[in-house]
């Protein structure tokens, strides 16, 4: 088994350890360019520098509107190396979603790639002519924030997530421990870096001198295999792609790792995945907590990683550790070093974390509680569903009734789900009504969205 590589000391930047001691290893694979460590270490020195001429200061915040790019990757990294705050922002946002977090960020600080130059930063992306050597390593201070992440605000407005460097360490540290990362492995950046997880795996792949894939073509079977990559990360709907491709199995590609995260998967997906002979990790994680808290290899069973503590109060997780983050900017209620309140409801049987649902999605249908999340693992045991959730809309008699939102594998089997419900839930529990899943949506299903689109079905119909 292929050792880990040990990541650097804490108080270091990355780049520059990585650039010292592996100067010529490929640290950024692009579909047009292959960039070594020493080659970053330089773009991110003629970075830094621009941002110095823009008056920029430790602490000041950097707002990033960008898609996964190559720039997006270069600032994040900048900013770690600086002590700038890094603040992404999804660019496929509306106009308000985007003010929105404007206001909160308050910074002159802002480089959107689909804007001009009218109150936007102007930067060189390119390597530079700079004469210096990376001789020596580049101190940084491991405890101050160098990001502010969004929460995906699924059931309301989204909060803004604080990180230090050590958080980000931690979390790419106890993750090596279940998926180990080392020189040659190729991880593909799949997820969004505005998204805790995207932001994650740019680190994890840094610390451990790896190669981070970034590709413009959707994730595919037959690019998986043209580009060699060893790592990747999958939310549900990704993973049921290309399993529906009859090339996506192990002997034709090079995976050594699937983590899979986002929401729950159906057993009748994680089965067909390890038929196919791939090494899966499902995984329980948070914005709060630097993405991975709790993570399985080929089965359901969740287990705390390293640096990380549980707890179970009332059946809520309660967590603390390393990865805990620094607290949600301009908030001053959260203390540092408490247990978080995650709001997630779960179990916990010796080192195996079960997931039960989220306490925000608790609603009440005939004076009897009804818990989404029990209502989805029902749903998806049904072979056509790939996908499910679960929310309440308003019943004058009963108060709230349970709906259901479906992504099929093939088309719609409404009728035959329905009669395959009749006696797997209780009548409160069973979903008055099955809509399709719009084609777009986040990592996460947003529960706001889905309310306003199935008011207007309903109302429609």
């Amino acid at each position: 088994m292929v050792q880990p590589l040990t990541p650097p000391q804490l108080n270091v930047c990355p780049v520059a350890w990585q650039a010292l001691r592996n100067p010529y290893l490929i640290a950024i694979e692009t579909d047009t360019q292959k960039i070594s460590f020493y080659e970053l270490h330089q773009c991110v020195s003629h970075i830094g520098l621009q941002l110095i001429n823009y008056s920029m200061q430790k602490a000041d915040r950097l707002v990033c509107i960008a898609s996964n790019s190559l720039a997006s990757i270069l600032l994040q990294l900048t900013c770690l190396r600086h002590g700038f705050i890094f603040c992404p922002i999804n660019a496929k946002f509306s106009q308000t979603e985007i003010q929105q977090r404007l206001a909160l960020l308050e910074t002159p600080f802002i480089w959107n790639e689909g804007e001009g130059e009218e109150n936007n930063l102007i930067l060189d992306f390119q390597q530079g002519t700079l004469d210096n050597t990376c001789k020596d390593t580049i101190s940084i201070d491991s405890l101050d924030v160098i990001s502010i992440i969004f929460t995906s605000g699924s059931s309301g407005f989204p909060k803004a997530v604080m990180h230090n460097f050590s958080n980000h360490f931690y979390s790419a540290l106890g993750s090596q421990k279940v998926i180990p990362l080392t020189h040659g492995d190729k991880n593909l950046l799949s997820l969004p870096i505005f998204h805790i997880s995207g932001y994650a795996t740019v680190m994890r792949t840094l610390l451990a001198g790896a190669t981070l894939q970034l590709l413009g073509a959707k994730v595919s079977a037959r690019q998986l295999l043209k580009v060699q990559t060893t790592h990747l990360s999958l939310v549900s709907s990704q993973l049921i792609q290309l399993l529906a491709e009859p090339n996506f199995h192990i002997h034709s590609l090079a995976l050594k790792h699937l983590l899979l995260g986002g929401s729950a998967f159906s057993s009748d997906i994680l089965e067909q995945t390890q038929m196919r002979g791939f090494n899966y990790h499902l995984s329980y994680g948070s914005t709060e907590m630097a993405s991975q808290i709790a993570t399985s290899t080929n089965n359901e069973a969740l287990i705390p990683l390293p640096f990380r503590k549980i707890k179970i109060v009332n059946k809520e997780i309660l967590i603390t550790g390393k990865t805990r983050f620094v607290g949600y900017f301009r908030d001053q209620n959260i203390k540092h070093n408490n247990y978080f309140a995650s709001s997630d409801l779960g179990e916990l049987n010796g080192n195996i974390l079960k997931i039960i649902g989220r306490k925000d999605r608790l609603f009440i249908s005939g004076g009897e509680n009804i818990q989404p999340e029990e209502i989805e693992k029902v749903l998806l045991t049904f072979q056509g569903v790939s996908q499910a959730f679960v929310l309440p809309i308003d019943d004058s008699i009963y108060g709230q009734r349970p709906i259901a939102f479906i992504k099929w594998n093939n088309s719609d089997q409404s009728t035959e789900l329905k009669a395959f419900m009749d006696d797997k839930l209780i009548s409160f529990k069973r979903p008055l009504h099955y809509l399709s899943f719009p084609e777009t949506q986040g990592i996460k299903p947003n529960k706001k969205q889905l309310t306003v689109i199935a008011l207007k079905l309903l109302l429609i119909n």
